[in-house]
């Protein structure tokens, strides 16, 4: 009878273990699925421009200057040296470019026109980059425009 009995503990105790075996194999396998899948992360809102403007001259006079910047790539979606650029610009009084594209021309443009009609583009580029706060892509494609135009 006691053979009998030390029997069923046995096998009692092993069907024990093969079961935590198995809990403990889903339980890695669900966490394994979760990492895969990481959870839905939501998409920002567009600002309204006023609410916006508010918003970062609220951060920029906090000193909060990286939150500015994260504010303004997520509301333009330009990379992180055009938002530090931009903000800078904010910073110092100067109007920032919003977005990818080069601004247009403007009237106070002549002497940037003069040296692109002598073949100084790389004086072009620079007077640019400093007059309208833009990156030295953004000038480079704004002088290229603006000499295309120039040539006719």
């Amino acid at each position: 009878m006691t053979l009998n009995l030390i029997g069923w503990i046995v096998v009692a105790l092993i069907a024990g273990g093969v079961l935590a075996l198995l809990q403990r194999r889903l339980r890695e396998s669900s966490r394994e699925e979760a990492l895969l899948d990481p959870p839905p992360v939501a998409t920002p809102t567009r600002l309204t421009p006023e609410v916006f403007q508010a918003r970062i001259e609220e951060l920029i006079a906090s000193g909060q200057t990286i939150n500015a910047i994260k504010l303004y790539r997520e509301q333009h979606g330009v990379g992180l040296k055009e938002a530090k650029d931009a903000v800078e610009a904010l910073m110092e009084g100067r109007r920032p470019v919003v977005g990818r594209e080069p601004p247009e021309a403007v009237d106070g443009d002549a002497d940037i026109e003069r040296f692109l009609l002598e073949d100084n583009l790389i004086e072009a580029i620079k007077l640019y980059k400093h007059r309208h706060g833009v990156s030295l892509k953004e000038a480079k494609e704004a002088c290229d425009a603006m000499r295309r135009r120039l040539r006719g």
